[in-house]
């Protein structure tokens, strides 16, 4: 290959416009404020899970349900009221079972009691802080 061939200058057009040599790019993003008033150069994980739980109460506020995987059933309740029966569901707390009918309540029991007793997982769908689903492997 001859030396005539290989291109000394950009054309005057390109160089203009710099298309081909970009001016670098920070990879950071410039220390912006967040609602909370933090820099985003300095959120930590921690910051980002809350925000991940903001949007979970969000969707259970608006009467969405989230599902919760692989939690075990660690304590029951219940008492002599009408569909009154509440379940202790690991990293979730109390929560209390769907109270649309009877046979609801005595279902729930039922799955609840034999996953406890067992120290199966469950899955369960939280709605309105209730227990609407819940199903045990």
């Amino acid at each position: 290959m001859s030396k005539k061939n290989i291109p000394t200058d950009l054309p005057a057009t390109a160089a203009a416009n710099s298309v081909l040599s970009p001016e670098p790019q920070p990879l950071l993003p410039a220390a912006s404020k967040t609602d909370n008033g933090k820099s985003m150069l300095s959120a930590t994980p921690m910051d980002s899970l809350k925000e991940v739980e903001k949007g979970m109460a969000a969707e259970e506020a608006a009467g969405a349900g989230v599902w919760y995987s692989n939690k075990k059933v660690v304590g029951l309740w219940t008492i002599a009221q009408t569909r009154n029966a509440w379940a202790n569901i690991s990293d979730l707390g109390w929560k209390k079972f769907y109270n649309g009918s009877d046979s609801s309540i005595v279902a729930f029991n039922i799955i609840a009691g034999t996953a406890l007793e067992k120290q199966t997982l469950v899955n369960v769908l939280i709605e309105n802080d209730q227990i609407v689903e819940i199903y045990a492997w």
